[in-house]
């Protein structure tokens, strides 16, 4: 008994496919081929009625004890092939399951996922709104999965979450679709991200542009200086967040920047991005908490604006000395021959000069080339194998700028005497020359906290001119 039902079942399926193919190979034949005349009005309702007696002889089997229907059978025989990853069988057995029950809401869902797995997300959704049109209680919760889903396929990010909404309403605590909203969440953020470039003023003045992209990156510039950090998004939380942690190479025995904690938001149609960090020092280590309005002096509010045009390296045929006369002579001009003393905790306008020092000679060296700044660096390192007076009188200016920010020592290296020398005679007390006014009432403290901050900074426009500590 058993097996004449499998028999049969395996017959039905294999019609099916028959039936289909000969379908196919007629969509596809070629344009000559002669189409088939129209159905008559009677073969229409011949076939109807047919249909509908296959339908109404489905329904009584299933309604006999002992017996399954043919449709049962499409569908069970679905199932199993989905188990299996056959998704294009499992897609036309529930197919074919349909045409006995059109209104069966839990055919359509089963067909949603099959089509989801052969990536066909419109297909998908069409199933799955038609089976949330027939049963859209919580019994029908998957469907509401299988059209979040789809939608987020479809990059339909805001649509996709409304959908997910609507399911988690009915079941707060689904996995799948919990899962599906925070995808759609986040690429919905990410989109509007990357919809340009954001420019904001820091408390300071200094005006700084943000860049992401879509595998996380995020890139801040300063006066074309520029850092590249990650960033991670906590869209389920209000307001949201998101993480950020600078890429940097870590010095042995120092500590990494620790990663700062930002709440986001859009504004103005999302024209504007508020970025909001507890000033205190807000990390994800501190565990410090985080702001929950946008207020305060660690909120800067972002507009959106175009990516800025980059620098175009100046072409030039000239003989290399001549280029290097002209980005020596400019660089002389930005570089005071003497950094300033600042303070431990320099003012924001002193911070400002600074950073607008530092993006002039990025901005310099990127105008003129590398290979230019190269001849530059080495000509400093050794101003007498400059070839003539000009280049040897810029290269030695250039030389003192270098050696006050530290970036060279003031002396190259010299041969060790057989015999050291002998010490120099004390000078008398009355002799001795007076220190400089600037730092006449200086505590040594304080001198010390002075060099500490001028260092940081000639580290920066160090790291911008890449001329490294050398002689």
């Amino acid at each position: 008994m058993a097996k004449a039902k499998d028999d049969e079942l395996a017959a039905r399926r294999e019609q099916v496919l028959l039936d289909q193919a000969v379908r196919a190979d007629r969509d596809d034949g070629d344009d000559d081929v002669e189409e088939p005349e129209e159905e008559s009005w009677d073969t229409k309702e011949r076939k109807a009625e047919y249909l509908s007696f296959k339908r109404k002889m489905d329904e009584y089997k299933g309604a006999q004890e002992g017996m399954t229907s043919e449709s049962e059978s499409f569908k069970k025989q679905g199932n199993a092939y989905f188990t299996f990853g056959c998704y294009s069988q499992a897609t036309i057995m529930y197919s074919e399951a349909l045409e006995l029950q059109p209104h069966n809401h839990v055919l359509f869902c089963n067909r949603s996922m099959a089509y989801l797995k052969q990536d066909m997300p419109e297909m998908a959704l069409a199933d799955a709104e038609t089976s949330l049109e027939i049963e859209f209680s919580v019994d029908n919760i998957k469907a509401y999965w299988r059209q979040a889903q789809a939608l987020l396929d479809l990059d339909r990010f805001e649509e996709s979450e409304a959908a997910a909404d609507a399911g988690i309403a009915l079941q707060p605590h689904n996995p799948q679709i919990n899962k599906v909203r925070r995808k759609a969440r986040e690429a919905s953020v990410v989109k509007r991200l990357l919809a340009g470039h954001w420019a904001g003023k820091l408390d300071n003045g200094i005006e700084q542009t943000l860049s992401f992209s879509a595998d996380g990156e995020m890139t801040m510039s300063v006066f074309g200086h520029s850092l590249t950090s990650t960033y991670e998004l906590s869209v389920e939380g209000n307001p949201r967040s998101m993480v950020v942690r600078m890429k940097q190479e870590v010095i042995p025995g120092q500590r990494p920047a620790p990663p700062m904690v930002y709440i986001f938001q859009f504004q103005s149609d999302d024209k504007e991005l508020w970025l909001c960090h507890n000033v205190d020092g807000q990390d994800a280590v501190s565990g410090a908490a985080l702001p929950t309005k946008f207020e305060g002096s660690g909120l800067v509010k972002h507009r959106r604006v175009e990516p800025a045009a980059p620098v175009t390296e100046i072409v030039s045929d000239e003989p290399m000395d001549v280029r290097c006369v002209r980005y020596m002579q400019e660089m002389n001009k930005i570089l005071p021959l003497h950094p300033p003393q600042l303070p431990e905790k320099p003012s924001d306008t002193q911070i400002q000069e600074e950073v607008e020092m530092c993006g002039k000679v990025s901005q310099l060296r990127r105008l003129h080339g590398l290979e230019v700044h190269q001849r530059a660096v080495e000509l400093a390192k050794a101003p007498a194998d400059a070839p003539n007076e000009e280049l040897k009188g810029l290269a030695t200016d250039l030389r003192k700028r270098f050696i006050a920010r530290r970036l060279l020592t003031e002396a190259p290296k010299v041969k060790l005497l057989t015999e050291p020398p002998k010490p120099p005679a004390p000078v008398a007390p009355a002799a001795a020359a007076q220190p400089p006014a600037a730092t006449k009432d200086c505590t040594p403290s304080d001198r010390g906290n002075q060099e500490v901050a001028t260092n940081a900074l000639g580290r920066m426009v160090g790291a911008i001119c890449g001329c490294g500590r050398s002689a």
